[in-house]
């Protein structure tokens, strides 16, 4: 019998030690958030690729790049709004609203080839965090 629990349980710790090298994430698809630049970079040129021949399911560096920008501008709303982030920052924060550059409604798409445009014409920005890069490229309205 004891023979037989033993078995078992190197059985168990093989299997678990299988799933655990096979379920773990290395590498690129350790990356699950926008850290930098070229992470916002990579993760909006998928987006971008991704329009242009859309198919069931969106990747998920596509849905990353979509969920940065949607963050990106939901922020600046909620600066723009929200008097108690006013009285935070204090008033040497300006109007978020004032720099931002899109004169017409664009799609994720559309706002992810900016971006993609924008790091590729600026390779100092890459590895700044991302908002680096966000901002430049979507701020740069004159005069700001």
């Amino acid at each position: 019998m004891s023979g037989y629990v033993f078995s078992r349980a190197i059985n168990a710790c093989l299997l678990i030690l299988v799933l655990a090298t096979v379920c773990v994430p290395t590498g690129a698809q350790a990356r699950s958030r926008i850290e930098t630049g070229n992470d916002l970079l990579a993760a909006c040129r998928v987006l971008s690729e991704h329009s242009l021949n859309p198919q069931s399911p969106t990747p998920r560096e596509a849905l990353y790049c979509r969920k940065y920008i949607a963050g990106y501008f939901a922020t600046l709303k909620y600066l723009h709004d929200e008097e108690d982030a006013r009285r935070v920052l204090g008033s040497k924060v300006q109007d978020p609203y004032a720099c931002v550059d899109i004169r017409s409604p664009q799609s994720y798409a559309q706002l992810a080839t900016q971006i993609v445009r924008t790091g590729e014409w600026n390779p100092q920005l890459l590895d700044e965090p991302a908002l680096a890069l966000a901002q430049k490229t979507f701020g740069d309205n004159p005069p700001c």
